[in-house]
């Protein structure tokens, strides 16, 4: 198996990026009834078909769900993820949305030996009482992934890069301009108009885990950790878009947004109970609570041309996420109805490991 794709390398006809290594390519479609969404409580109904996984081997780069069974090409769905790895990756701890995505806040990695995004579910509620009747807190939650689980309000799984290019030192691994989450070309006017505001708060992220050698042992790759060493992004296709729903939603918490105007978001990093609703939202008139609220630090479209991640000659395991977030300020209030949106994750390698050697 090992020779057969080394003998598909060829390195004098490699350019440093000039040819895709792999593109993973995700196309969900999304159906949603009428309703009105509030923030941390938006029940998107998300119908994922399916993932399509392809790897350009010519290069020297496979893929695989199970460190197992590398390949150019794989499919991920529900099945995939959950059902069909139960005898060879036994252990995964991949999620699926079988109910929809429903929105709820990360923001990565707690610290550099987690392997998993922290990420909160969030529950809306308001006073009663005379002095604060009508006054908006939200309850903060941490969700579990402790084991696989097709009933999760956001999709997370695992995936194992080899790269068999030969190279002495770690290459540099990309997003590719290819990646971007939009509506499907089937998508009327009217369903994206109305629809913009919850594709606005979608996020991408990516955890870096470890790294091995491909003659590693199945154990070993399926159970590589952290060791200080792991590494997380979060991409944000579209930070600088908002509908007129958005914008008239912010001003009246006080928030001033503007389309073509990238608005931070402040995402959940803790549990708590009853937090200011409007605390979680840069000029809202509440100072930040920073005991569970922090700076969601996201890359977008203009840093594609920087490295992600190093990968070495060998194995890395990786964990990719896909979710709705409850803090981004489009998330304040939508009304929707039901669109196909697809989601591509385009990842690139160069060779600098031969370079820098």
């Amino acid at each position: 198996m090992e020779t057969v794709e080394k003998e598909k390398f060829k390195l004098p006809k490699i350019s440093k990026r000039g040819k895709l290594l792999i593109l993973v390519v995700f196309l969900l479609f999304v159906a949603l009834s009428f309703a009105t969404y509030a923030w941390f409580s938006a029940s998107l109904n998300v119908k994922v078909k399916f993932f399509d996984v392809r790897v350009s081997s010519e290069t020297g780069l496979f893929i695989s769900l199970d460190g197992i069974n590398f390949s150019d090409s794989i499919e991920i769905s529900r099945d995939s993820i959950i059902k069909d790895l139960q005898n060879t990756y036994p252990n995964n701890t991949n999620q699926w949305a079988a109910t929809g995505l429903w929105s709820v806040s990360s923001n990565g990695i707690p610290n550099p030996n987690s392997d998993k995004f922290a990420v909160y579910n969030g529950s809306m509620g308001k006073y009663t009482d005379r002095a604060r009747k009508g006054k908006r807190f939200v309850n903060t939650t941490l969700l579990k992934e402790e084991k696989s689980s097709e009933w999760n309000q956001y999709i997370a799984f695992d995936i194992f890069l080899k790269n068999v290019s030969g190279s002495p030192l770690r290459d540099n691994l990309y997003i590719g301009r290819g990646t971007f989450i939009d509506f499907d070309e089937t998508a009327d006017d009217e369903t994206r108009e109305k629809m913009q505001d919850i594709l606005n708060t979608m996020r991408m992220g990516i955890v870096r885990i470890g790294e091995t050698s491909s003659k590693s042992d199945v154990s070993t790759i399926q159970n590589l950790q952290c060791e200080g060493q792991c590494m997380a992004l979060i991409y944000e296709p579209n930070s600088t878009k908002h509908n007129q729903e958005s914008i008239d939603a912010a001003a009246e918490l006080g928030i001033t947004v503007t389309d073509d105007t990238y608005i931070p978001t402040y995402g959940v990093i803790a549990e708590g109970s009853k937090l200011d609703h409007k605390s979680g939202f840069i000029n809202s008139g509440v100072d930040l609570d920073t005991e569970h609220f922090a700076l969601q630090h996201t890359i977008f479209e203009k840093d594609f041309s920087e490295p992600i991640f190093k990968i070495p000659n060998g194995i890395t395991k990786a964990r990719v996420y896909i979710w709705i977030e409850g803090q981004d300020v489009d998330a304040l209030e939508v009304h929707s109805e039901g669109a196909p949106v697809a989601l591509n994750l385009d990842l690139e390698k160069d060779l600098a490991g031969y370079e820098a050697y």
